[in-house]
């Protein structure tokens, strides 16, 4: 590899000031050969999820993803985006069809989108109405969205560049629902070209965040694609048209969401990355701004209001960092054994929607601790914040898969048998054995059952690798205490007060501090009001 993703960063092509200072359509194109740039360098690349070529490689790249997600929330998103779609592929296809397509995907010789949310159903897969019939005369397949709820709505990347989307539709086949299948439909075939018959788009625009994340609504009208359209490693048609699967129709809206249970770990990569960030803007801010006291100047940081509010934001952080080192340990583990998906998809779920709760929590908090400069663009914490609105529903809305993990567990009770270990095993067997029936659990409990097994995860994660004290480890557990009040948790906030002390907080500084090539905002320099006020005095 030529250049590191931090070396990257630093490049002119990289400076993020061009994001407030172009057209939205060159910020957007800029998007486009910024990903380009990282996908062909082999940095990020769908070779590198668990189960392909470059899996040793992982870690690496589930790193680099959350310091793009960090860097530009419409880059990440984008570049996230290309690759489900891609690992769409390369999990439905056949082994013909992907080595047809490998290159093209792994290299970015085409810009891929993944056409799954239609705009009525959402994150409400198995109710989708987009249909692809199979015409027997013409031994072809025909595309078509039947009504306006039916239309592919907030799909990245489609709006103007990209030529391929994955298509999630049902399949008809002699008038009979053969359940959700992927199919390969080429839109373009150019980037920024016209689009091929049969194939409308309109923009998502304006958007309330990830502005250059080329976002669109797709309307299909009897688009005909040729049977290899349909991948094929589970399903295919036969010489004479006769349609079969080796997965039961029960089982086929699972198969087909494979790909979804490892880009939820994307989303836990930026959020933590994120809240990291921000966290030490707002550290290094306070410690810059100078408030008088009589005849001297002292930092913000020395008043125990401002050292309250940042420690917890830290100890958000923490947690995060924390929460993916052991989750994803655990993919990396059992991604192999297909008995363990069940229990990969569950982590997957707690991974997406605490690390997004959390992340947008430490931002929001972050923002306001700095005051009006944290409301800059330049200073990057507003910007993130904006961007990161969308990841509570992005891939799965955030209340869902807290019901999934609430479903799992009070359908498989972990503690029905064995004793529990914590604070958070504690409080999970307690609303496990308060919601007896899944059905009726209620969205509180949900999401507290969802925060224990992410405490949990935590927890163990800090005893068998020993990475913080006790003390700090036990501050964390508090600030869990609001979402965990469901099951009866109750927080001690003056002790958690008492030790957000400089020492603590500049400790967690040094645990959460961002590369530094990730870091372009004012407020992390001393001379930050310099860099602001230089044009009043005729400065450059």
């Amino acid at each position: 590899m030529s250049i590191s993703l931090r070396e990257r960063l630093v490049t002119p092509l990289f400076d993020p000031k061009k994001r407030h200072q172009l057209p939205l359509r060159d910020y957007m194109d800029l998007t486009i050969e910024r990903m380009r740039t990282i996908v062909r360098d082999g940095l990020i690349t769908n070779d590198m999820w668990l189960g392909q070529a470059r899996q040793s490689d992982f870690r690496q790249m589930y790193e680099r993803t959350g310091l793009i997600g960090a860097y530009d929330y419409a880059l990440f998103s984008s570049v996230v985006d290309h690759m489900i779609a891609g690992n769409a592929l390369f999990a439905q296809a056949s082994a013909l069809q992907v080595a047809r397509y490998r290159q093209e995907v792994i290299e970015m010789g085409a810009v891929y989108a993944f056409g799954c949310t239609e705009i009525n159903s959402g994150s409400d897969v198995r109710n989708l109405q987009t249909r692809v019939t199979f015409e027997p005369q013409s031994q072809c397949l025909i595309l078509h969205t039947p009504s306006p709820a039916a239309c592919k709505y907030w799909i990245g990347n489609a709006l103007h560049t990209a030529q391929v989307v994955m298509v999630l539709a049902r399949l008809i086949v002699d008038g009979e629902d053969e359940g959700p299948h992927w199919f390969r439909v080429q839109i373009r075939q150019q980037e920024n070209g016209p689009l091929l018959p049969g194939v409308k788009v309109v923009a998502c625009d304006p958007k309330g965040g990830i502005h250059a994340n080329q976002v669109a609504g797709i309307c299909f009208d009897q688009m005909k694609l040729a049977p290899d359209a349909l991948m094929q490693r589970h399903a295919h048609f036969t010489r004479d048209g006769t349609f079969s699967s080796d997965v039961p129709r029960s089982e086929r809206l699972t198969c087909a969401m494979e790909t979804f249970i490892q880009e939820r770990l994307l989303l836990l990569a930026a959020a933590s990355s994120g809240a990291s960030l921000c966290t030490h803007l707002a550290y290094r801010f306070t410690g810059h701004r100078q408030l008088r006291t009589g005849n001297t100047c002292e930092p913000l940081l020395v008043k125990p209001v401002i050292r309250q509010r940042l420690y917890t934001e830290q100890l958000k952080a923490l947690a995060l960092k924390l929460l993916e080192q052991a989750i994803v340990a655990k993919f990396e583990a059992h991604w192999d054994l297909l008995n363990k998906r069940k229990e990969l998809h569950i982590l997957a779920a707690v991974a997406k929607s605490v690390g997004t709760w959390i992340a947008l929590d430490v931002m929001g908090m972050c923002r306001e601790i700095c005051g009006s400069q944290g409301f800059h663009h330049y200073n990057q914490i507003v910007t993130l914040r904006m961007d990161c609105e969308i990841s509570v529903t992005f891939a799965g809305d955030n209340s869902v898969m807290a019901y999934q993990v609430a479903r799992d567990a009070i359908t498989r009770p972990r503690f029905a048998s064995r004793p529990t270990a914590n604070v958070a095993q504690r409080t999970e067997k307690t609303l496990v054995e308060r919601c007896r029936n899944p059905g009726e659990v209620s969205h509180r409990q949900a999401v507290a059952l969802t925060y224990a097994r992410a405490l949990d995860l935590i927890i163990e994660e800090v005893e068998n690798n020993q990475l913080v004290s006790s003390q700090t480890l036990q501050d964390l557990i508090e600030v869990f205490a609001a979402p965990l009040s469901e099951g009866g948790f109750v927080a001690n906030g003056s002790e958690l007060d008492s030790h957000a002390n400089e020492h603590q907080l500049a400790t967690l500084a040094a645990l959460l501090a961002p590369p530094s090539e990730l870091v372009s905002a004012p407020i992390d320099k001393p001379d930050y009001i310099h860099q602001f006020t230089a044009a009043l005095y005729g400065e450059s």
